[in-house]
């Protein structure tokens, strides 16, 4: 009878051994599983990097024009010249480059556009947009 009660007890210490192995065995994983949930969710939550940029800014446009070199041919050909409203330089561009405005030789203009930065740019443009809002003023330089 003594062997059986051994024999008992030490079933009963192996039995919870082995639950208690399970639970942190069940413990370590659901703690794993929260952690790389949580390395998800974090790298999911920010998808700035992956939106365009869309503001609206004061342009200028310049009534002297000034050459650019094209892209498809690397002709130098004419454009206009435009510079952000606090930007120092100007920026000589296609005439074509702000959508919904003619520009007219001769005249400066200040205007407000939308601008969209674009994430991913086609290969063989920029990555900036123009979008005419409204002129803001127009002035005849003689």
């Amino acid at each position: 009878m003594k062997t059986m009660k051994i024999w008992r007890k030490s079933r009963l210490s192996e039995s919870r051994a082995n639950s208690f192995a399970n639970d942190r065995t069940g413990a370590i994983y659901a703690i794993a599983f929260a952690i790389l949930a949580a390395f998800y969710l974090a790298s999911c939550s920010s998808d700035d990097d992956n939106e365009d940029k869309v503001e609206q800014v004061t342009l200028y446009v310049s009534a002297e024009t000034g050459t650019y070199q094209n892209v498809p041919d690397n002709n130098y050909v004419e454009g206009m010249l435009i510079k952000e409203n606090g930007a120092a330089n100007w920026e000589c561009v296609s005439f074509l480059e702000i959508t919904g405005f003619t520009y007219e030789r001769g005249n400066e203009y200040e205007l407000l556009v939308k601008k969209t930065t674009l994430v991913n740019p086609p290969q063989d443009s920029g990555n900036v947009r123009y979008e005419l809002i409204r002129i803001v003023s127009q002035r005849k330089i003689e």
